[in-house]
Formats: C-alpha cells, structure tokens, sequence
C-alpha cells in the first residue's frame, strides 16, 4: 500500500519553499518600501533645510536686534557662527537646552542624530568666516516612518499567513494528479497479479493432477490438457492486452494519413458477417456520411472501432442485434456502435474504461475476457483526439458514440 508519509513530506516540504520564497519577496519589497519612503523623506527635509539657507543667506547682514532673522517654518533652530563664535542663534519654546550636534558635525550637509529623546535632522554649511547650522525636529516625520513599518510588518504576518493556506490549497492540488496517478498503479499491479494469478493456478492445478496418473494416455486426460491449453491461451492474450495498453501509454508518434472512414467500416463490417451469421445475430450497418474522408491514423482507428464492435459481439445473446453507424456533426465524423445486449448497470458506467474492471453481471455469466479492453480504446482515443460517449440500460443494451476528428494533426 502507498506510504501516505511519502506524500506528507512531500506537501509539508512544498508549503514550506512557497512560504520561504512569498516572505524573501515580500522582505526584500517592504524593505524597498521602508527605504525608498525614508529617502524620500529626507530628502524633502534637506530640501526645506536648503531653502531655509538661502532665506536666511538674505537677512543675515542686515540682522541686529531691532531686526532679527525671520525663520520660514518656525520649527527650526538656527545658529550662525562667526569664526567659531556664536553670533546668533533662534530661541524656542519647544525645546530646551538644544544645541548643534558637534560630535557628528559633516559640513555643508545635512545629518540626523538624538538629543534629549528628540529626533533632529541638521545642515551645516560654512562659507569663509560664517558658518550657519540649522537644525529641524523630525519627530512628526519619525512616527510616520515608524508606522509605515509597523504597518508593513502587519502585512507580512498576514501576506505569510494567507500564503500559507494558498500554498495548502495549491500543494494538495498539484500533488493530487501525482497521488491519483500512485493510486492507480498500485491498483493496477494489484488487479493484474490478480487476474494473473488465477490462469496460472488452473494450469498449475491441471499439470499436478496429471502426475497424480503417470499411466494414463493423452486421450484419458484430453480435457485436463485442454483447460490447460485455454487458460494458457487466455494468459497469453492478457499479457499481449498489458504490452498493446503500456505501448499505447507511451505512443509518441502517429501515422497520419487521409482514410476513407466508410471503406474502413465497410472492411470491418464484412470480417463480422460471417461471424454474426454463425453466432445467429444480426448485424447492420448504416452510412448517413456526405464526406468519407477524415486524417487520422488508420490503424489505431481500425483497432479502436473492432475493440467495441468485439465487445458488442461478446455481450450480446443469440439473435439481438449489432448496429454500426455513421453520422456527421461541426465537422466531425460519429461511429455509434450499439447493440440489444445485456447492457451495462448504471453503477457501472463510471469504471468501464478502468484497467482490469469487470462488472459482477459479467463475471456471473462466465464471458471471456480480461477487463483490458475498453482501457486501450480510452488510450486509443486519446491519442487520436476523440470522444467517447456512453449511453447503456442493464439488459437493454448499450451504444458508444466514438466522436472523430476530420482533421488529426
């Protein structure tokens, strides 16, 4: 049985790549944000800061007592100094005991620092004897940043965690092919030693119970040889069945070529006269076709109608009735092939085209066969881009509609 844990990992080892890539990204942007509206920030700040410059470039000869420096935003602080000595300097009422950041001092720029749990961003320029530091609360600026941040970070946790069940979502639905797929060949391998074993087991039995009677002939034990050779018959046939479905697994290429469809139904319709006349069933052909010409390949084609036209044969009693037709529809070409068989129960219909399935009705009946067929005809199908359509009542009969492509490049 499929270890399940296998599949876990797997899923868990995917959610945890989506989540690393979707956070790195969403990081690496939220850091570019941060950024990118900081510098854009300060950068309006140093402008202003400029700006201020110049505006008290204009008043600083002609500055005394009885006219003093107008500041433009009356956040600022300014101290002008005259070869290192303070001349003037703004006094406030926001902020006490503030001075220039002589530490950090970085002439003819601007610079951010702390005072007194404050935030601070200065310029400093100096020309000949004068040099002029003005100096800005930012505060306000700082807050705004720092819920840029704190709303960003939010945003990461919950980005992670919609993320999170995305990838669950995504995860489950990617791997689900690939679980499905497991299923189905565990599945397989278990219906086909099934199926396997038991021809083996009667002939295994019948060679054993010949050697319980060495001094018989080959006339005493002619039905013991003949089950014997059926069963060995059948196995054959089950293994061609499981070599013609893998090959047609892995058809890569076709042989297209233009087919005249109604010569081709009309070939396999006379193969099956002669059959329906020594099986006492009635078989019909009808061609309601305007064009007889379509391009596929005529092989798999022929193949795909006699895998059905067979089966129509092998579930129908003596004197019911086998109906090929062909009809044409937005320019495809349909082969029905119906019969007044034993039908197919509803429950059933879903898993006919099921590797090895065989409904129990036709298990009772003992009818020949190995449950492979109708898996090559949905191989063959899909090979040669058609459609089949299934319409069936138990013991009424059944019909396939096989929908063909005119054109199959």
């Amino acid at each position: 049985m499929i270890n399940k844990r296998v599949f876990s990992e797997t899923k868990n080892k995917l959610i945890r790549i989506n989540i690393l890539v979707v956070s790195g990204f969403l990081i690496i942007f939220s850091l570019f944000t941060y950024f990118y509206f900081q510098s854009i920030t300060y950068n309006s700040i140093d402008t202003k800061l400029r700006d201020e410059y110049k505006y008290i470039s204009i008043q600083i000869n002609r500055s005394s007592y009885l006219n003093p420096i107008v500041l433009s935003d009356p956040r600022d602080l300014v101290y002008i100094y005259d070869n290192d000595r303070l001349i003037y300097y703004t006094k406030t009422n926001y902020f006490d005991n503030i001075v220039p950041d002589y530490t950090n001092e970085k002439a003819n720029s601007c610079f951010t620092y702390k005072n007194d749990n404050y935030t601070f961003r200065e310029l400093c320029i100096a020309t000949k004897n004068i040099k002029i530091r003005i100096i800005r609360n930012i505060d306000s600026e700082q807050s705004l940043l720092k819920q840029l941040l704190f709303v960003i970070g939010i945003g990461i946790v919950f980005s992670i965690i919609i993320t999170y069940f995305i990838a669950l979502y995504l995860t489950k639905k990617a791997l689900s092919p690939v679980e499905n797929a497991w299923y189905t060949q565990v599945k397989f391998i278990q219906d086909a030693s099934h199926e396997l074993r038991t021809p083996i087991t009667i002939v295994s039995s019948k060679l054993q119970s010949l050697l319980t009677v060495p001094n018989n002939t080959i006339n005493d034990e002619l039905e013991t040889i003949a089950d014997a050779m059926n069963e060995t018959r059948r196995l054959k046939k089950m293994i061609n069945d499981l070599l013609l479905l893998s090959k047609q697994d892995a058809i890569t290429t076709l042989e297209i070529e233009k087919i005249d469809i109604v010569e081709l139904v009309k070939e396999i319709y006379r193969d099956y006269e002669d059959i329906s006349i020594i099986q006492n069933k009635k078989l019909k052909y009808e061609n309601n076709l305007k064009d007889r010409f379509i391009t596929s390949d005529r092989n798999k084609l022929r193949q795909l109608l006699l895998i059905f036209i067979d089966n129509a044969f092998k579930y129908t009693n003596v004197e019911d009735e086998i109906k090929i037709t062909l009809n044409e529809k937005d320019n495809k070409v349909i082969c029905t092939i119906s019969d007044t068989g034993i039908g197919i129960k509803e429950s059933d219909l879903n898993h006919i085209f099921d590797r090895f399935f065989r409904s129990d009705n036709v298990r009772n009946k003992d009818i020949d066969g190995s449950g492979i067929g109708l898996s090559i005809a949905k191989m063959i199908s899909i090979n040669l881009n058609c459609k089949i359509k299934t319409h069936s009542l138990e013991n009424e009969g059944s019909k396939f509609e096989i929908i063909i492509p005119r054109q199959n490049s």
